[in-house]
């Protein structure tokens, strides 16, 4: 008999892990707290070589094309003056795929439609609440009354995991850091053409970067800084239009297009960023938490879906050469946890620079941007280089 796995979470990781699972002869099934047509995933984000080359196993990554962004980026200063380029044409040699901007419900459309093509099965309206281990198999408890048992279960569900507060119920909560990303999608005579970068702008007071999409489409993001956290009903009530009279003004001695674009947004997209406390273990008994629920990250350079893609191989991967989980599950974060620390270290120094605004900081900036950019290409290897079986499995 396959060995079974319960995967909670059917955002990128799940289907992705579950398709990993069944290559070393795991039966899995997924569980997902929403609806099956909950599509009100407006975020987009960004997808680098790193995640594109274990993506690409199970989807044909020219369906993520059918709506989507460039990855390359020109900077701009506050006076219109573009001050460094981070292009993306080299990738396509170095590495074989280049980083795209795409919708996060795109993305996990084609995931689940590539796990259930496989025979995985998905099970929506599934709200996980808590969780029973005997000495053969581990439990899983729904709200709606049902449970499911398998030998092992996979926290896939991100930032707010419930495995995670289940698993961990003393370590302390997510921390809000006074930032809420935003962004939102627009339509503007001046901008139906695709554009070929993402438009990077470091205003008088505030950052501010656009692209167009392939679908003629304004795809624009922020960053917000605001001192209370909003609570659930701002969320969904207030704070998008608080957001919008604010980035208005902020940027009203900047390009007037930026304000057109905040002003002419069909759709806004408004979510607190969160530290997640790190773990001591990501594992306890037959569980695991893999990707944000385990290491969750900034959004600034990309990297929450990338390296959630990545735990999926090197799980799977461990989970093939060990018998005992608890075993494969230890050497999983040992192997996995330097490597996303690092990277959860670069991401805040890039949310950094977009703050800087003091006039020597951005003398500075204006200044010695290109030099830096330049350089960051060349140190990015490690990031989008990563490949589980040329690199010793580090």
């Amino acid at each position: 008999m396959n060995k079974k796995a319960i995967i909670i979470g059917a955002g990128i990781a799940g289907p992705i892990l579950a398709l990993q699972l069944k290559k070393i002869g795991f039966d899995s099934e997924i569980f997902e707290s929403r609806s099956e047509d909950n599509t009100k995933e407006g975020a987009f984000l960004g997808l680098t070589p790193n995640g594109l080359n274990i993506l690409k196993e199970f989807v044909d990554l020219r369906l993520l094309k059918e709506d989507y962004t460039p990855g390359s980026m020109k900077f701009f200063n506050s006076k219109g003056k573009q001050i460094a380029k981070l292009g993306t044409a080299y990738q396509n040699e170095q590495y074989g795929v280049e980083t795209i901007q795409i919708k996060r419900s795109n993305l996990n459309k084609y995931a689940r439609i590539a796990a259930k093509a496989a025979g995985i099965k998905i099970s929506y309206d599934k709200k996980f609440i808590k969780y029973h281990e005997t000495n053969e198999q581990v439990i899983a408890y729904f709200a709606d009354g049902t449970s499911a048992a398998a030998d092992i279960m996979i926290g896939c569900d991100g930032m707010f995991s419930e495995v995670r507060s289940q698993l961990f119920p003393d370590v302390s909560a997510i921390q809000y850091t006074k930032l809420i990303s935003t962004g939102g999608y627009a339509k503007i005579p001046e901008l139906s053409k695709p554009l070929d970068s993402i438009r990077m702008t470091f205003g008088e007071r505030g950052f501010f970067a656009y692209s167009v999409s392939d679908q003629g489409e304004v795809w624009w993001f922020n960053n917000y800084f605001r001192e209370q956290q909003p609570k659930p009903y701002e969320i969904e009530n207030t704070l998008k239009i608080e957001i919008q009279d604010h980035l208005v003004n902020v940027h009203k001695n900047d390009d007037p297009l930026f304000s057109k674009i905040i002003r002419n947004s069909h759709e806004i997209i408004a979510y607190p960023v969160y530290d997640v406390p790190k773990l001591s273990h990501w594992y306890k008994g037959r569980v695991c938490l893999i990707g944000d629920a385990a290491h969750g990250i900034s959004p600034h350079i990309g990297q929450g879906a990338s390296l959630a893609l990545e735990d999926t191989v090197v799980i799977a991967e461990l989970l093939k050469l060990h018998q005992d989980y608890g075993t494969a599950f230890q050497i999983f974060q040992s192997e996995r946890q330097s490597r996303v620390e690092k990277v959860i270290k670069s991401a805040r120094k890039v949310g950094d620079t977009k703050t800087k605004t003091n006039p020597i900081a951005t003398w500075f900036r204006d200044r010695f941007i290109g030099v830096f950019i330049g350089k960051q290409i060349r140190q990015l290897d490690w990031i989008y280089g990563w490949n589980y079986y040329n690199n010793n499995k580090s």
